[in-house]
């Protein structure tokens, strides 16, 4: 019995043979009681003449005759299911029924299965070398990694010939049992179950061939695996011919995937990085017009793929690497099939939306590849794709704002600072968005001070709106600090008046720690910017304020961090331990702000209202000893640096009138070497190290919780 064609294979997997059969069998029910009727006419007239009877005879013969040279069928199609599979002698032909587009269909699969075939014919040991040279000049990370982790596909020398033999072999039994299963049940094709061998193949055909053929094989299975779990009407992996049941093969599969794609469309499909990041693709070797759908395809799979894996430590190990390691690779190699998807903006958009999910959520390892691939996209992309990440990014970024705490801060300061890089890039353009951003915060401050409502004052009093003014402050002074004429200067003063409305806006001894967050952020800005604000003032009135006139009352109370906090809890105030707390982070932050400014050639002038301010504050003070010594050490440091700078500069030449002089001489002078500067570099430091203490603590903590 002749085995039935790949085309009628294809044909009966469609689900249209059914179709086909049930209208054949319509049409000869028709043709039956056409002939049917016919013969009832005749009867009616009479008998057949005898000189006419052998014609029928004839025409029986010659029709018989035409089914016979035409294998038994009428038409070119098959009268039963016995002659569909391969029941008489001569070989099946494809239906005139058939649809257009299905023909099509096969056509284009059998050419490119021609095109594949011309691309495995074996190469010669000096293209092999070659090849491995190209690679290993071109993508030296990918060769990299098959050094570390698969040598074997680089040492194609010493492979010998029987293995070769046995992968031909493997790969002939694997079409050879999809035939059979066919065969056997065409109405539900079963899967072929993708094996280490298998994988070995496809990978030698893209290392060394750079063959479509076992990329588009490699592709199919790994949308398999996509969608392992999923039902039959969720995904589209179930149209695949293959399954994968275990892990190491699908932890083996999505690598290679991974990993082979962009060297293997890189090499039929290439492209150049200009010296400003856009990516422009060059005229391809040979015209591939399926591989840039193949392309898509696989990108929309992978961003299926980013979705499922879980991107938080598990609960049970704890482990992140374990939890997120394969969902950093995806990540990170997703970004290198950039070039060919910059044109899909769906696609575009899609990846960006997944992307900055991760970002907000994932693991620190996934935050940082999610936020590599939108920079990577925004520095290829056009107008309209910067500006997509610009806004995209900063919407992802204020939700999670809304929940700080002494887990969340460590992401959330990674978060603003990789956002706030993304907005250098582009001034000119981050300006708009900065511009409606620092509008947003204003018109938020407005409706709250117009508001009836006592407790309108929440609407700014949170960690989002403090995160925000922080994450603007951040914006401006890296703008500024890298280019003094960026088109980010002219929002310092804005976003500053809305900063000190804020500070302004409720007195209470509760919220004190909010202030601190906000002075801290304009201290910054001060000192990347060189731009003179006056934030003393704003200092000096907590000291002039309720908690500081009597001395604070006994209590068991832990310390107030006030890194994690934006309003004491009502237990804290008039204690002795709120009152301690807050002097010691008055005094580091007024010290810090006073370093700051000690550059300047009027430092002696700017300081005396302060130091006259913190004198006489301790005359009448009434708070605890280790609060008023706090503050009179700081006394000391800001004397000792008013003598320093007279010193230095009571032998210049030149009068204050002289701008550029004076910025000269700030210039030469090193803020960190300044006394009020060395104690608080001190000082910074030994808060580093008690902030890392808790920090560890608290990871030890949260593991013990999870064992």
């Amino acid at each position: 019995m002749v085995r039935p064609t790949k085309q009628f294979k294809k044909f009966a997997a469609s689900g249209k043979l059914t179709e086909t059969i049930k209208k054949r069998r319509q049409v000869q029910q028709s043709r039956r009681k056409v002939e049917e009727r016919v013969q009832r006419r005749a009867k009616q007239r009479g008998a057949a003449r005898p000189e006419h009877a052998g014609d029928d005879g004839d025409d029986d013969d010659d029709e018989n005759e035409v089914a016979k040279v035409s294998g038994g069928r009428v038409a070119g199609v098959a009268r039963t299911v016995d002659e569909l599979f391969g029941g008489l002698e001569e070989e099946a032909e494809p239906s005139d029924e058939v649809d257009d587009a299905e023909a099509e269909e096969d056509d284009e699969e059998d050419d490119e299965e021609d095109e594949d075939e011309g691309e495995d014919e074996e190469m010669s040991e000096e293209a092999m070398e070659k090849a491995m040279r190209d690679l290993q000049k071109k993508d030296p990370d990918f060769f990299k990694f098959l050094q570390e982790n698969d040598r074997e596909l680089l040492d194609f020398k010493n492979r010998p010939a029987s293995d070769e033999d046995e992968d031909e072999d493997a790969d002939e039994d694997e079409d050879d049992d999809v035939e059979d299963e066919d065969e056997m049940d065409v109405d539900e094709p079963s899967k072929v179950v993708v094996t280490p061998r298998m994988l070995r193949l496809w990978q030698e055909g893209m290392v060394k061939q750079h063959s479509v053929r076992s990329l588009r094989k490699t592709l199919l299975a790994f949308r398999a695996a996509a969608h392992t779990n999923e039902d039959a009407d969720e995904g589209s992996g179930r149209d695949t011919k293959y399954a994968i049941d275990n892990a190491k093969v699908f932890n083996k599969l999505v690598i290679t995937a991974l990993k082979f794609t962009p060297v293997v469309v890189a090499h039929h499909v290439p492209f150049k990085t200009l010296p400003n990041g856009k990516v422009k693709l060059q005229p391809p070797k040979t015209p591939q017009p399926r591989l840039a759908r193949l392309v898509l395809s696989h990108f929309s799979t992978l961003l299926h793929l980013i979705k499922t894996l879980p991107s938080t430590p598990s609960s049970v190990t704890g482990d992140t690497d374990d939890a997120s390691s394969l969902l950093a690779v995806a990540v990170a190699e997703s970004a290198k099939l950039l070039p060919w998807v910059l044109g899909a903006r769906k696609h575009v958009r899609a990846y960006v939306k997944t992307l900055l999910e991760l970002w907000a959520s994932a693991a620190d390892a996934v935050r940082v590849a999610a936020f590599l691939g939108v920079r990577k996209l925004f520095v290829a992309g056009d107008e309209a794709i910067k500006d997509l990440c610009l806004k995209s990014i900063y919407r992802a970024l204020l939700p999670p704002l809304r929940n700080t705490s002494v887990h969340t801060l460590p992401s959330l300061n990674l978060m603003k600072n990789t956002a706030s890089d993304l907005f250098q890039l582009e001034p000119a353009m981050a300006y708009q968005h900065a511009f409606g951003a620092v509008r947003m915060l204003a018109v938020h401050l407005r409706a709250v001070l117009r508001a009836q409502n006592p407790d309108a004052f929440r609407q700014v009093y949170n960690w989002q709106f403090v995160h925000s003014l922080d994450f603007w402050a951040e914006v401006l002074a890296k703008a500024v600090a890298s280019d003094v004429e960026s088109p980010l200067r002219p929002l310092i003063y804005p976003l500053t008046q809305i900063a000190l409305g804020v500070v302004r806006l409720l007195p209470s001894t509760r919220y004190f720690p909010l202030r601190f967050h906000i002075l801290r952020s304009l201290t910054r800005l001060v000192d990347k910017t060189g731009t003179y604000i006056p934030l003393a003032p704003f200092f000096l009135e907590i000291l002039d304020s309720s908690e500081f006139r009597k001395r604070g009352k006994d209590s068991s109370l832990r310390p107030l961090d006030f890194e994690y906090a934006v309003r004491a809890p009502a237990a804290y105030p008039k204690s002795r331990v709120y009152q301690e707390g807050l002097a010691d982070e008055l005094v580091f932050l007024l010290a810090d702000y006073c370093a700051v400014v000690s550059d300047s050639i009027a430092f002696p002038e700017l300081v005396l209202p302060v130091v006259v301010a913190l004198r006489r504050h301790l005359k009448r003070a009434k708070a605890s000893p280790k609060a008023n010594a706090a503050v009179k050490t700081l006394v000391d440091r800001l004397e000792a640096s008013r003598a320093w700078t007279e010193s230095r500069r009571r032998d210049v030449g030149f009068a204050p009138r002289d701008r550029a002089d004076a910025e000269r001489f700030g210039a030469s002078i090193d803020k960190s070497k300044t006394p009020v500067g060395a104690w608080v570099r001190v000082q910074r430091k030994s808060r580093e190290q008690k902030r890392a203490e808790v920090e560890r603590a608290l990871r030890e903590e949260r593991a013990e919780e999870s064992d």
